[in-house]
């Protein structure tokens, strides 16, 4: 059976694997092939160290650009200043002595810029001042265009007119877009300074600007740089993951391998080569293999011991699906049932069960139990079906074969039935029997009695006694006789509307002379008792009554006292009688019931006990519907109670 489960639960996962690997019916999916789980940290981790390193370059650049920039300009303002501090001592050398007039713009307006680019390195760009450009210098000293030059530097004639009308005589930088760009990555700058004389008057404006070439190169070469030092960084921590993600990946590979092989049923350990994460998954799953290879072999040695116990019981067992087809067998099923190992697979309704057993199976699946008694020709069978499902797996996978259905136990009470009904056969035969002699008996010593005043006392006394004895003989067989009744499904009642209450005062009544011989007292208090009108039969109910009080008074003391109380609980009436005897010890109450059963044998024979009174008690009481119960305790005294509904069910026999 064993066997079996583990194939089920072998296509049971290959099914769900299929489930999960393909995509719904109707509907179509594309995807790129998934990576492995190393593949996947290896790119992580790459991707991480590139994102990192292109993040520090780009912010290290622009830095570095920032941070030469700036002292560009600063050198510019410097360079400037100095240029046009010399611009300024040339046109004085150009003032005429005696008038102290300088000559046109126009006239010395080469001479100017040479003289102010060569020694500066400078281009020079010379303005009037109306913003006409008159000469121009690149930084080599060469000689250039003025209006190229104007127009490579993308100044605004109105920043000329500006700086020249000034009073100040302060140059300031202006950002162009033209020539001055720096890499294409930021603007450039030019120093527009005016031309003062030493009057003060303005004469012109002088534009400088740096060759941008060195800072570009210097660019240039911190942009490679930088790339050079991502792309090494990145080839660096490709390395570093790949041996990482090796690391990580290897023991998850020997984890996988040993979880197969587990699988298989080797529980070979995984090696454990390291203290960290890893090394505890390792860790856990060797002490997962063994505990798994701990609870295989007690699952191998339950179901030898499940197979010995199939194989040698008497009753036969048959185990079926929720479709109702018959998943296990024992050598019994097939010996009284015809249902063997080759019934598998097929439905028990098929296989000519009979109909009683289908339906006790069907309420068991329904109920969770069921017991029926079934009768097959002249055969008898006791069945019992039990739900082992638990409508787990099967619900969520719709698999009829994963689930476990219902169990079906069948013993043969063939010969059971045949000694009952021949024991119970004997026992009314005999009552019947011993009726005939036992009247003759008693007539005969009633008929002695009649001459008692010629018996001496010893004769008279044993008269007594036959008669006493003869009582007894007398009860008993009454007694076998209606034990016979309710076994033969015989015994009936006949119920009618009854004053409880007068029940009980009549059983009162029967038994006072004999509690009075006893000096035993009698107390009967109805309280609580709101209708004593119940559906009885009255003479069954007096019955279980006076036997009731005959047992409180055999089993008690001189002196003592029996209490009878009735009480209302809604649809029951409950009937106590308690008496201060001499109690029941505790380990005779479950068997108290049992017929034949008597707690003190010595006392029972004095008092004429036969063991049946309380057994029969117990089956009236449970024919009217209701319950008998005792409470007890040695040396205090017993309380029985019962309990009749007041509206029972139709009686029956049983």
């Amino acid at each position: 059976m064993l066997d079996r489960l583990q194939s089920k639960l072998r296509k049971l996962r290959k099914r769900r694997l299929t489930a999960l690997r393909s995509p719904p019916p109707g509907r179509l999916s594309w995807r790129l092939p998934s990576l492995s789980f190393g593949a996947r940290v290896f790119a992580a981790l790459v991707g991480i160290s590139a994102t990192v390193s292109l993040v520090i370059g780009l912010v290290l650049y622009y830095f570095a650009q920032d941070r030469l920039v700036a002292q560009e300009r600063e050198l510019l303002v410097q360079r400037s200043r100095t240029a046009n501090a010399g611009a300024s001592v040339f046109l004085e050398g150009l003032r005429d002595p005696e008038s102290g007039a300088l000559p046109a713009p126009d006239t010395y307006a080469e001479e100017l810029v040479r003289a102010t680019a060569d020694p500066t390195g400078l281009s020079v760009l010379y303005a009037g001042l109306d913003g006409e450009p008159l000469a121009a210098r690149d930084a080599e000293g060469g000689p250039a265009s003025p209006q190229e030059t104007l127009s490579r530097l993308g100044l605004d004639e109105e920043v000329l007119e500006e700086v020249g009308g000034g009073a100040e005589g302060e140059g300031r930088l202006v950002p162009v877009d033209g020539g001055g760009v720096v890499g294409n990555f930021a603007p450039g700058y030019v120093a527009v300074w005016p031309l003062l004389g030493a009057d003060g008057a303005t004469q012109g404006v002088l534009v400088y600007d740096t060759p941008d070439e060195g800072l570009e190169e210097t660019l240039a070469f911190l942009r490679y740089g930088i790339l050079g030092a991502i792309g090494t960084s990145v080839l660096l921590a490709s390395l570093g993951s790949l041996v990482l993600a090796r690391q990580i990946t290897r023991p998850l590979h020997q984890t996988r391998d040993a979880a197969i092989r587990v699988a298989s049923g080797d529980y070979s350990f995984v090696p454990v080569e390291n203290d960290d994460e890893l090394g505890e998954v390792a860790k856990a799953f060797n002490y997962m293999a063994e505990e798994v290879r701990h609870y295989v072999g007690e699952i191998q040695r339950q179901k030898s011991r499940l197979e010995a116990v199939l194989e040698a019981s008497p009753e036969a067992v048959i185990a079926i699906n929720t479709r109702e087809c018959v998943t296990m067998t024992n050598p019994a099923a097939a010996l009284m049932l015809g249902i063997g190992p080759s019934s598998y697979g097929l439905k028990l309704s098929e296989l000519g069960a009979p109909e009683a057993m289908l339906d006790c199976l069907r309420e068991a699946s329904e109920q969770g139990a069921a017991v029926r008694e079934v009768e097959v020709g002249e055969k008898t069978y006791w069945a019992y079906a039990a739900r082992i499902s638990s409508a787990s797996d099967s619900a969520a996978n719709n698999d009829p074969e994963s689930s476990g259905g219902t169990i079906l136990a069948v013993r043969d009470i063939t010969q059971h039935r045949s000694l009952e009904r021949a024991k119970t056969a004997f026992v009314s035969d005999v009552s019947h029997e011993l009726r005939t002699p036992l009247t003759t008996i008693q007539s005969a010593v009633h008929l002695i009695e009649r001459a008692g005043e010629r018996l001496d006392p010893l004769e008279r006394r044993a008269l007594e006694l036959a008669d006493g004895e003869l009582m007894r003989i007398r009860g008993m067989v009454e007694e076998l006789s209606t034990l016979a009744q309710m076994d033969s499904r015989q015994y009936s009642l006949q119920v009618a509307p009854t004053d409880l209450d007068e029940v009980v005062r009549s059983a009162l009544d029967a038994i006072d002379s004999k509690a009075k011989r006893f000096e035993i007292g009698l107390e009967y208090s109805p309280d609580g008792l709101l209708s004593g009108r119940i559906v009885c039969d009255a003479q069954k109910v007096y019955q279980v009554m006076l036997n009731l009080l005959d047992n409180a008074i055999k089993y008690s003391d001189p002196g003592a006292r029996v209490s009878v109380s009735l009480a209302d609980e809604g649809d029951l009436v409950l009937a106590r009688v308690a008496d201060t005897g001499v109690g029941i010890p505790e380990g005779d109450l479950p068997q108290l019931f049992e017929r034949f059963y008597r707690v003190d044998k010595d006392r029972s024979r004095a008092t004429g006990g036969s063991g049946l009174g309380l057994a029969i008690c117990k089956q009236i009481v449970e024919l009217h519907g209701g319950r008998l119960s005792v409470e007890s305790e040695p040396g205090v005294g017993s309380t029985f109670t019962f309990r009749l509904p007041k509206n029972p069910a139709p009686p029956h026999a049983p």
